[in-house]
């Protein structure tokens, strides 16, 4: 299924995975009240990049319930929306979700270089299905670092290996299944590389 992007279509023209919405009456869209760089002092690249710990540190430790705030936050599905909102503050997008009771949001973290999207479960306000986006001025540490927390801590070395293929053009798509989640890995319309994980029942 093609599909148009919810994501203040930051994360353009992407199949099956794409958080993806048909226009209705009930689509809001949010205009910031706080701006997502003020969560991030010196939010260029540069600020996520020193904040960085080597890769084999992440994962020694215990997998945190949200992001700590070392590299760009990844997100896992479960995880509320209030977590979501505390860390990063309104966002730039905001709009009814594609899948039935669901509501989506986007976030440019870093302009023109990370995006960020999430569809949250109306109900229970949990997220369904997480999304980032990254422009190839981004290095491959600061992308797997964010995966990593996008699958709970559980980057495997083929997942890692997926991405290192897209990230070096080895191959335009990798998808996976792990545990509960279902994942891909892409280049989008716009070269970005594009990571969808969603809940296995989600779609």
């Amino acid at each position: 299924m093609s599909a148009s992007i919810v994501i203040s279509l930051l994360i353009a023209g992407l199949p099956q995975a794409s958080l993806t919405y048909q226009p209705s009456p009930e689509q809001l869209v949010v205009q910031p009240t706080l701006s997502v760089s003020s969560k991030f002092p010196g939010s260029g690249l540069e600020y996520f990049e020193e904040t960085l710990l080597p890769f084999g540190e992440v994962n020694d430790g215990v997998c945190p319930e949200v992001p700590s705030g070392l590299g760009i936050p990844g997100f896992r599905p479960g995880v509320s929306k209030s977590d979501v909102l505390r860390i990063l503050g309104v966002p730039n997008v905001s709009a009814s979700g594609y899948w039935p009771k669901t509501h989506a949001a986007s976030y440019e973290l870093i302009p023109d270089q990370v995006s960020l999207g999430f569809l949250f479960d109306r109900k229970s306000d949990k997220v369904r299905q997480t999304e980032a986006a990254f422009t190839p001025t981004v290095n491959f540490q600061v992308i797997a670092l964010t995966l990593n927390g996008m699958l709970g801590c559980k980057l495997n070395e083929p997942i890692k290996q997926g991405l290192e293929q897209v990230q070096q053009r080895q191959s335009p798509r990798y998808t996976f299944t792990l545990d509960s989640l279902k994942g891909l890995i892409e280049r989008d319309k716009r070269d970005r590389i594009y990571i969808g994980i969603w809940e296995r029942d989600l779609h």
